[in-house]
């Protein structure tokens, strides 16, 4: 009986400090990648890299292989474009009518998920369609400053966009203009 107690404060112990060396330093926490251009900068995704010849203009990060299917043939991906707008009073809501509009000539079976208007200079739109072969979904944020629109997109597989949706997300929010 002796050892049976003898195991067992052992076990208690070992567990309890085990749980105390498992506990996370948060102090020495690695900082996420960051995208830091002239105009503007986002946090990159873990595991994600910068696609060569990635310019002020247009930029891509593209994600690791995924398992969540047998072969993954697409790569998702986060692109940052920055395009001048028609006038210096272009709003952020022409924009978003005019992609809406334009974006059927090139997503076959387009249909806007949602929409919606964040900030006076900000709109994001998701929907999804057919594209180079692949059932995707979008989502992209408008931001409108200086005469200029920086596209941001997250695009990836219909099927799989409920599970990077949550992932992507904060990664997308981070987005910001100098």
């Amino acid at each position: 009986m002796k050892q049976v107690l003898c195991v067992l404060v052992f076990l208690v112990g070992h567990f309890s400090m085990a749980q105390v060396q498992v506990a996370p330093d948060t102090s020495k926490a690695p900082k996420p990648m960051v995208l830091d251009k002239k105009t503007y900068k986002m946090d990159i995704p873990k595991g994600w890299r910068i696609q060569d010849n990635c310019q002020e203009n247009l930029c891509s990060l593209l994600s690791p292989t995924d398992t969540l299917s047998y072969i993954d043939r697409f790569v998702d991906n986060i692109n940052v474009t920055v395009d001048k707008l028609p006038s210096a009073n272009y709003t952020v809501d022409k924009y978003a009518q005019f992609s809406i509009t334009y974006l059927p000539s090139v997503v076959k079976n387009f249909k806007v998920i949602e929409k919606k208007k964040l900030k006076p200079n900000v709109y994001m739109v998701t929907y999804k369609g057919e594209k180079s072969g692949y059932a995707q979904t979008w989502r992209q944020y408008y931001y409108v400053k200086n005469a200029k629109v920086f596209i941001v997109t997250f695009a990836c597989e219909t099927e799989k966009y409920a599970y990077y949706k949550d992932i992507v997300e904060p990664y997308l929010n981070s987005f910001k203009l100098k």
